[in-house]
């Protein structure tokens, strides 16, 4: 069933046209620039996403769904799965880490390619990935701290595409042993940003970790910027820019 998210309320309004659908626990809004037509393209998104949620139950280990750890592949792996297991191994954690960062990037790959798409955002549960042609505000969901609705990251398209992601140890349903409000990471994949989030998210737990936190993440090769929140302290490290 469809849950209704306040925080997509507005998302793309006077730039894309747009669709959301839900399969089980997947839950995405997928934002669009082009001429394809609307319900051949619903269509095509809840066949993608089914599909890709079948790889993850018919994997066969039920540690896929429960390791905080990285796991050692079993044979030939699909493509969704093998961004995962690597995501997983270069941040430290489990699988399930990069899942929702991975999906997105799958459909929002695929979707731009089989329809001729100039620009595609997916949000699947928070994290983006999103391949756009001009700059793209994304705005810090972190409403339990000082700074919520008041900072944004500016995408610029000559770093993407990429995944924007966040994770939080006060919101949200994913398991974290931090407790930042939140951090977000932008990589060029977006697997990887959503597994580093959940990474360095669980390293902060009080106001003095939220600086070199943030500065440990941007040191790492693959991450295009970062920001780190606690409460009223505010770190920011990268190449994007950020905005109020």
């Amino acid at each position: 069933m469809y849950q209704r998210r306040a925080y997509r309320q507005g998302m793309g309004d006077t730039r894309f046209s747009s669709i959301s659908l839900s399969v089980g626990e997947s839950d995405v809004w997928i934002g669009y620039q082009g001429n394809a037509d609307r319900s051949a393209l619903q269509q095509a998104s809840a066949t993608l996403l089914r599909r890709l949620r079948r790889e993850l139950l018919d994997y066969g280990d039920p540690r896929l769904f429960t390791s905080f750890v990285p796991l050692h592949s079993k044979g030939e792996l699909s493509e969704l799965l093998t961004s995962m297991f690597s995501a997983g191994e270069r941040s430290g954690t489990g699988p399930m880490a990069s899942v929702a960062g991975a999906i997105a990037e799958r459909l929002g790959k695929h979707l731009k390619e089989q329809f001729g798409l100039s620009e595609i955002v997916v949000e699947n549960g928070g994290d983006l990935y999103i391949d756009v042609l001009k700059p793209l505000s994304v705005q810090l969901f972190a409403p339990t701290s000082a700074f919520a609705g008041k900072l944004s990251v500016i995408v610029d398209p000559s770093y993407g595409p990429m995944g924007v992601c966040t994770s939080s140890g006060k919101i949200g349903h994913s398991v974290s042993f931090g407790k930042a409000d939140a951090v977000m990471v932008a990589c060029n994949d977006a697997a990887l940003a959503d597994a580093y989030a959940t990474a360095y998210c669980n390293r902060v737990t009080r106001k003095e970790d939220v600086r070199k936190v943030c500065e440990a993440l941007t040191q790492e090769e693959e991450v295009l910027s970062s920001v780190v929140v606690f409460e009223d302290m505010l770190a920011v490290g990268g190449c994007l820019k950020v905005g109020t």
